[in-house]
């Protein structure tokens, strides 16, 4: 089943605006890692059902806006209009691979996948890969789909692991009907309610207005 794996928040600063969320709501907050390929950094946020938030910065400008990834092209976009706050969201799948093949069939336009990794403190390398459906007939931002290695990106100390769980992801969007054309037939989420899909681990909500709001428990972000 599809999961929500993460929020991505453009940020300025990803140090200290980690720093004052966690200190704010006196949770756990760490370093993520460098992308030197894509000229970014992040700090995050691990949350309980395997959630996590992302404040994402761009540490090399040039390298960023030559980035062939949508991700990296949007957080440089991002911070060329001064835009900080919740930008993007990941969906987690155990196989992309099922999507692509998916995708090709039915003539869905997509880019990816696009590989990623970085060295985790222990040693190890953490791996995944990215794939970002687009639609020609909106300019709405879609979800990209994430695939882990192993365990995914989950902390070796469990004690970096806050217990407040993800909640609900809401896209606010000038074209709600289209939008529920790709959660319904390129995802194949399931319409449990109108206008709410059930998530492996929460809610996402499709309403008509303009950018994103994200709920873990009482904690919300919001970009509007």
């Amino acid at each position: 089943m599809v999961a929500f794996d993460h929020l991505v928040i453009h940020s300025s600063d990803p140090k200290q605006h980690q720093e004052m969320f966690s200190n704010f709501h006196n949770l756990v907050g760490v370093p993520g890692g460098r992308h030197e390929l894509w000229g970014t950094y992040n700090y995050l946020a691990f949350m309980k059902n395997n959630s996590y938030i992302e404040w994402l910065g761009v540490e090399d400008e040039s390298v960023a806006n030559q980035s062939d990834n949508p991700l990296i092209r949007q957080t440089a976009k991002a911070r060329h209009n001064n835009i900080e706050g919740p930008i993007q969201f990941a969906l987690r799948v155990s196989d992309i691979d099922y999507y692509i093949n998916y995708f090709n069939e039915e003539g869905i336009k997509y880019e990816g996948p696009f590989p990623g990794s970085r060295r985790k403190t222990d040693g190890s390398l953490l791996e995944w890969r990215m794939l970002f459906p687009n639609l020609e007939e909106t300019n709405q931002t879609l979800p990209f789909l994430i695939e882990w290695s192993g365990e995914g990106n989950i902390p070796n100390d469990v004690a970096l692991i806050n217990q407040t769980p993800f909640s609900t992801i809401e896209v606010n969007t000038e074209d709600v009907e289209t939008y529920k054309r790709f959660l319904t037939n390129d995802l194949k989420l399931k319409e449990t309610s109108d206008n709410i899909y059930q998530l492996e681990n929460g809610l996402l909500k499709v309403q008509q207005g303009e950018g994103l709001k994200a709920e873990f428990d009482h904690i919300t972000f919001q970009l509007k």
